[in-house]
């Protein structure tokens, strides 16, 4: 059984709200979310969850939903360690809102496994055109 089979469709659903309904408050992170999607929950939020919904149950071992890149979307955003720190702590909390113990903490440390990469492809400036 995998994780994603543990904790299934609407509890993933409810957490992905749960974490995105603080996210959109935070001092650091809503000024970023409502800068790229407007603000919480209308504008372009439907789309990103069900992209992240996709994005993390392939994560837990689901079906294969999501298509993209990750690390590249979070470029440009004007992002740093702070964030990430705020990511993961809010990301925390939503967790033991809604999931149980040993499920809670095995998505926490998929996500701190995967900000190593993701924060240093964030915080890496693009190339401009023309620089090589």
């Amino acid at each position: 059984m995998t994780l994603y089979d543990r904790v299934g469709d609407e509890r993933l659903r409810v957490l992905l709200y749960a974490f995105y309904r603080r996210a959109a408050q935070h001092p650091e992170l809503g000024p970023v979310f409502t800068r790229v999607l407007g603000p919480f929950p209308r504008a372009g939020w439907p789309v990103h969850l069900l992209r992240i919904e996709g994005f993390w149950r392939t994560v837990m071992g689901g079906a294969g939903a999501y298509r993209g890149a990750p690390g590249p979307a979070h470029q440009s955003l004007g992002i740093d360690a702070s964030h990430f720190e705020a990511w993961l702590h809010l990301w925390r909390e939503a967790l033991n809102e809604t999931l149980p113990s040993p499920d809670a903490e095995a998505v926490y440390q998929l996500a701190a496994r995967m900000r190593v990469n993701l924060q240093r492809v964030a915080t890496t400036p693009v190339p401009r055109a023309g620089e090589n």
